[in-house]
């Protein structure tokens, strides 16, 4: 168990100043910077959903559904609040890293829309951010460390002697458990891996299940194949 570092206790970077003078001072200014790349993602999904909000139906009826029965359907529109919260943070995260829309005169990459978008007033930061989503893919991780408001660690979940990603998330750090399996996308940041905010949590009863299903198929699939078997079961209400 790691013993929180108190304000007025010596830096345990052995700087020799108060924690508070030191460190904890880093530390904030790393989670103004995360919330500010967090409200650029914000900001690009608002926008996208005012200016394409049909177009953005007919990608969630054609790709992200895809497969999906009306039965299933039925079943993620009424799941619990909360969880319908996720499916539509994870929906629209999916469709700015990776979707294009069908039926849009010029440009239909969502992504490259947001970025043209002149009235968004995205900073550098945020931009960069952005742009790294369509690259760093959505993968099965499972979480072998957890020190709640601080921090949290993954390990690819495919890979057994995989090294542990240590990601500096207070936000984060409070929804995990150690042994937890979930899909996540992480992002590089000056100040190390953060998530990018959608989450895939997967039972344990379906993770071998999944696992099979993942490592069975090339490595370009893996990522639908995770969404969709996330899908059954926010559709079962599991």
């Amino acid at each position: 168990m790691t013993v929180k570092t108190q304000r007025n206790e010596p830096c345990p970077c052995g700087s020799g100043k108060k924690y508070k003078k030191c460190c904890m001072l880093q530390k904030r200014e790393q989670d103004v910077a995360s919330l500010g790349r967090k409200e650029g993602v914000q900001l690009a999904l608002s926008w996208l959903n005012k200016q394409y909000s049909e177009a953005i139906e007919a990608w969630v009826e054609d790709v992200w559904l895809k497969g999906i029965s009306d039965e299933q359907r039925a079943g993620i529109a009424s799941a619990d609040a909360r969880i319908r919260s996720i499916h539509d943070v994870n929906l629209l995260e999916t469709l700015l890293s990776e979707g294009s829309f069908a039926d849009v005169d010029g440009e239909a990459n969502a992504l490259k829309l947001v970025l043209a978008a002149d009235d968004l007033n995205l900073d550098k930061a945020q931009r960069d951010y952005l742009k790294q989503l369509p690259s760093c893919a959505l993968q099965l991780y499972q979480i072998t460390d957890c020190q709640a408001g601080q921090s949290f660690s993954v390990r690819d979940a495919l890979k057994d002697k995989a090294k542990a990603i240590v990601i500096a998330d207070s936000y984060g750090s409070r929804m995990f458990d150690v042994g937890d399996v979930v899909g996540l996308r992480l992002l590089k940041t000056p100040a190390g891996m953060e998530t990018s905010g959608a989450i895939y949590h997967i039972p344990e009863a379906y993770v071998t299940e999944l696992k099979e299903a993942l490592l069975s198929a090339k490595p370009k699939e893996r990522a639908n194949i995770l969404i969709v078997n996330w899908l059954k079961l926010v559709a079962a209400h599991v």
